[in-house]
């Protein structure tokens, strides 16, 4: 004790020494790693979920760790939209990467992911999120915030927990009440192009998201990931165009120019190629031949360089415009960077092949060249509204066979086996009913087996004529095919748009098979469109909605196929007999897809089909009815047999095996 002090003193200096030396140990330094850094030290890809199992690593994509790293909580950055094609990493190293950083290394944040709707979502953490946190041990993180309950376990369906006080919220872009409904730190929005354009009365999704995270402005996080879609409507590439608009570019093996990776591109002056090149033999792709070609050189590159090609110090991300604000940065990637081992070029190549007759210079498949633009170049799609020529729809005339024939010799050589069932449509007129009946081939192939009219008087719901003969058709029909096969009608839909009460009253009549239908557009509620919907009608029978529009989408492009008549028929091409008249066929041109904008405002808000006044449409509409009862049957053998959704393959088999068909 020193000279002068208490005992009580000296105790009290003793504290006071102890406390000096405590605070002094004591270091106020938080280190902040960037994501990239903790994915590398804690992510494990299992066999499960990757061709590439094992410790995480940004040798695989390097292009991924400069925009993950925006994501850093250190980082300027505040917006962050990655534009991509597909097989690229981006969920593995962008999306999971950030959530497991957010949880182990920051801790405290709150988050939303929002995807395109609330099942969509559930998957993601399901199928991506759940895996990640089992594999990169972090599930001992995961923890109910109130402690105080030792039945919570701080996972749920509709939340997940971890210890620090953060949280996720996974949600669907079509729940605006529940976006509302909390504030976040972290919004984490995925495939933005399958979201609505508007929700309710909340508007556009986009907005309201970002709304969700105003109270964290100098610290939040938004990160937009999508493949685009269609051009005028994409709201990924509205976004992209908001930042910076980083692209990949890298170096030249030989001459190191740096560019970015793009498809074939031939110089109108030099004629010289450069970019993705390949060989043809006997009218099919040599895989081996695909090269990438340097655009200042031609020296030919192979998927093989891809590893040299990404690497750091070879390639970097460079802006090419100039941000909306500084915070704000934008990403696109190709499918052409996909890591070596996964998406090769000569894939790509293919893929092209498929939509894109390279002979011709036209399309084969409207919907295969938009999934090249959007899955490998990463690029919206620009809908022309082309008009269906006569050329192309009066290709699908058969010489084999007649109206009332079924060409089953035919279908077996070109279409991979006969016809399977045979469907009736029905458009109600003032003065007559037109209808339809159509035999389907495996995979979609229809044959138009009767197109004519019962004329009479609609309005009489017991005029025999119309209605009357109408019965006739439904019940006592048979086809005799080639093969000796004999067909009666499985299912008849009728529109209900004119005359709805006297068609109520026929289908009525009926306990099933006769439904009347009425077309709808696209719903802005779903995410996923529904080719059909069921209601009731007012004495309570069912009535089917039709997406008339997704149908016109699909057909539009098979009418436009053509068919060398050697190989077998593409999936859903369309087949007409010898003695269709021109003015028949005519029928499937007189609608065309056009913007639509909206009135008053002149403001375009999307595409929509349409007819000119006067010009006859019926044929078009009743292959589109009886495309929609060759779903339904699908569709309601498959719930018979316990699935969720039609199963095609089983549908298919059950048919072939003659279920719908009596052999002669």
């Amino acid at each position: 004790m020193p000279d002068g002090m208490t005992r009580q003193e000296a105790f009290e200096a003793g504290q006071r020494e102890w406390l000096a030396n405590v605070f002094e140990a004591w270091t106020t330094e938080h280190r902040v790693i960037p994501p990239s850094e903790w994915a590398e030290d804690r992510r494990y890809l299992p066999p499960s979920v990757t061709a590439m199992p094992g410790i995480y690593s940004f040798e695989v994509a390097p292009f991924i760790r400069e925009i993950v790293d925006c994501m850093a909580v250190d980082s300027p950055v505040r917006e962050v939209t990655f534009m991509k094609g597909v097989q690229i990493c981006a969920t593995t190293g962008v999306l999971e990467n950030a959530i497991g950083y957010f949880i182990e290394h920051v801790k405290t944040a709150p988050m939303m992911l929002i995807t395109a709707d609330s099942d969509l979502a559930q998957i993601r953490m399901g199928s991506y999120v759940t895996p990640m946190l089992q594999n990169s041990g972090l599930m001992d993180l995961i923890k109910s915030s109130d402690e105080n309950n030792g039945r919570k376990r701080g996972k749920t369906d509709k939340k997940l927990e971890w210890v620090g006080g953060g949280f996720l919220i996974p949600l669907g872009a079509r729940n605006p009440a529940k976006m509302r409904s909390t504030s976040v730190q972290v919004m984490l929005c995925d495939e933005i192009d399958g979201w609505p354009d508007t929700v309710g009365k909340d508007g556009d999704p986009v907005g309201l998201v970002r709304d969700r995270t105003a109270a964290y402005e100098t610290s939040r996080k938004l990160l937009y990931i999508s493949t685009p879609l269609v051009k005028g409507q994409s709201k990924i590439e509205t976004l992209y165009k908001r930042g910076d608009q980083r692209k990949y570019f890298v170096k030249c093996l030989r001459c190191e120019h740096p560019q970015e990776l793009r498809w074939r591109h031939i110089d109108n002056e030099t004629g010289v190629v450069t970019g993705i090149t390949w060989e043809m033999e006997g009218g099919r792709l040599v895989p081996e031949s695909v090269r990438y070609l340097c655009e200042a050189c031609a020296h030919p590159h192979t998927d093989n360089d891809k590893p040299r090609l990404f690497a750091p110090g070879n390639a970097e991300w460079l802006p090419t415009a100039v941000p909306a604000t500084p915070d704000v940065r934008s990403y696109h990637l190709s499918a052409l960077y996909s890591p070596a081992g996964m998406q090769s070029w000569a894939t790509c190549v293919q893929k092209w092949l498929d939509a894109w007759d390279e002979e011709k210079g036209r399309a084969r498949d409207l919907e295969r060249l938009q999934v090249f633009y959007n899955n490998v170049l990463g690029q919206t799609f620009e809908l022309r509204g082309e008009k269906i020529r006569f050329e192309h729809v009066s290709n699908h005339r058969r010489t084999n066979y007649r109206f009332g024939q079924v060409p089953n010799h035919f279908a077996s050589e070109f279409c991979g086996g006969p016809v399977l069932l045979v469907t009736c449509a029905v458009d109600v007129h003032k003065d007559r009913l037109k209808v339809g009946i159509v035999g389907w081939a495996v995979e979609r192939r229809p044959f138009v087996i009767e197109y004519f009219d019962l004329e009479g008087e609609p309005e009489q719901v017991d005029d025999p004529s119309t209605w009357g003969a109408l019965s006739e058709a439904i019940e006592g029909r048979e086809y005799t095919a080639d093969d000796g096969k004999k067909y009666r009608i499985q299912l008849t839909l009728i529109d209900s748009g004119y005359l709805a009460d006297q068609v109520y009253r026929f289908c009525e009549q009926y306990e099933t098979a006769v439904f009347p239908i009425k077309g709808t557009s696209v719903s802005e509620r779903a995410a996923r469109v529904p080719t059909f919907s069921e209601f009731k009608t007012p004495s309570g029978a069912i009535i089917y909605g039709i997406t008339v529009d997704l149908y016109k989408d699909r057909w539009s492009a098979s009418l436009r196929r053509n068919w060398d008549g050697i190989t077998q028929q593409p999936p859903g091409h369309f087949n007409a007999p010898l003695d269709i008249t021109d003015k028949q066929l005519k029928e499937l041109t007189a609608e065309v897809k056009r913007e639509k904008i909206e009135k008053g405002t002149g403001k375009r808000i999307g595409y929509e089909w349409y007819r000119p006044s006067g010009a006859a449409n019926e044929l078009w509409d009743l292959l589109i009815y009886n495309n929609a009862g060759l779903d339904l049957i699908a569709w309601n053998l498959s719930r018979l047999d316990g699935f969720e959704a039609t199963n095609w393959p089983a549908f298919w088999d059950t048919c072939i095996a003659g279920q719908f068909f009596e052999k002669g």
